[in-house]
Order: structure tokens, then sequence, then C-alpha cells
């Protein structure tokens, strides 16, 4: 049951949901606010996987080292692919969430909104660790990419007035109905397949660790 309770929602915060969410979000921004918003939004979300994607070539390729933060409480935690599930959600939800939040006209709505995200991004990280797909450490570091990038984003945006509230209903429903869909026939989950896969062509022909040793001293580059 609580495996179950894990997996759905992991889901939540799954590339095969959050893509095409943060695809109409994008969209949304653009027709009913402005251009310059939409960009804003999809450079913090590419910086985000950007930074993600370069963490999990050089853990998988060539390992990375121990997680610098709060070493013994992580202690013995493996540290090779930060959470892009903790990562995406936290730029997401907490960009929506923030970006909603600006527009309400309850003052409720606007410190629940907020909070609501925090706690469904904390929620989505715990079940990573739930279902064994990632450490502590990793997920920490996951929350921590898509945090930073979230608050950029927004400090970005800062000076932009607050996006209609009409784009958000469907945003809901749109994340509903595809919550449902991955629950029913499963998550493809291809993506950290296809990192490992190439992490491991670049760490041994491509000279991966070579570099990644000259970043990170203490991986096996």
């Amino acid at each position: 049951m609580i495996a179950t309770a894990s997996g759905a929602i992991a889901h939540l915060g799954s590339s095969s949901l959050l893509v095409p969410l943060s695809a109409l979000y994008a969209t949304a921004l653009w027709r009913s606010h402005s251009a310059q918003l939409a960009l804003r939004w999809l450079f913090a979300l590419s910086l985000c996987l950007g930074v993600m994607m370069v963490l999990k070539l050089v853990g998988h390729g060539c390992g990375l080292p121990d997680f610098p933060l709060f070493p013994s409480f992580f202690a013995g935690d493996r540290f090779v692919s930060p959470s892009g599930h903790a990562a995406f959600s936290a730029i997401f939800y907490g960009s929506v969430s923030v970006l909603a939040a600006r527009n309400a006209h309850s003052r409720w709505l606007r410190i629940g909104l907020p909070l609501a995200a925090v706690a469904l991004v904390l929620a989505i990280g715990a079940s990573r660790v739930a279902v064994a797909a990632h450490s502590g450490a990793e997920v920490v570091a996951g929350l921590m990419i898509g945090g930073l990038s979230s608050l950029l984003f927004l400090w970005s945006s800062r000076k932009h007035g607050a996006p209609s509230l009409r784009a958000f209903p469907w945003l809901a429903v749109a994340m509903v109905l595809g919550l449902v869909l991955l629950v029913h026939a499963g998550d493809p989950a291809i993506v950290e397949g296809a990192i490992r896969w190439t992490a491991h062509r670049l760490g041994s022909e491509a000279g991966l660790c070579e570099l990644a040793g000259r970043v990170f001293p203490a991986t096996g580059g």
C-alpha cells in the first residue's frame, strides 16, 4: 500500500508528465501574458535540466564526489545521480504556484498555494527515497537545483504582472489526466536509462571522465 502510494506520488515528478505540462505552461504564459515571461520560464527550466543532465552524465559515467552538505547526516548515502523528479517538480510546481499566488485575491490562496507546492515537492522527494530510486543526498541535491532555478525565474519575473489565472485550471486538469494515465499505463521511465547508456559511452570513448576530473577532482576521472 505504501509502495503504491509512493509510486503514484513519484509520478507527479516524472518527466513523462512534467515535460508536456511545461510546454503547455509556456504556451499559456505566451498567449495570456507575454512572450518575455514565457522565455524566462523556458530559460530557467532549461538551466535546471541542463545542470541535472551534466551531473547525471558525470555521476553515471565517472562518479561524483561525496555530497558536500551535511556530511554527518548523509554519511554513507550514495551520490551518483541527483534526483530529476525532485529537481523538475521543484521548479515546475514552485514556479506555477507562486505565479498563481501573485494574482490571487485571497490572502489564504497567496499563502496556501506556495505552501501546498512545497508540501507536494517534499512528498515527491520522499517518495523517491521510499521506492529506493534515490538516496536522501540525491533527492536533496535535486531539490536544491530545482529550487534555485525556480527562484531565478521568480526573481527575473518580479517586475512582470501576474499572469491570468484562466490557464491554471486547464493546467490542473491536464496534470490530473496525465497522472491517471501514468498510474494506469505505467511510466516508461526511459530518460534515466538513456542518460546511463550515454554516460558510459562518453566516459569510455569521449574523455568525459578526464574533463570531469578537472572540474570535480574527487571523481573517478
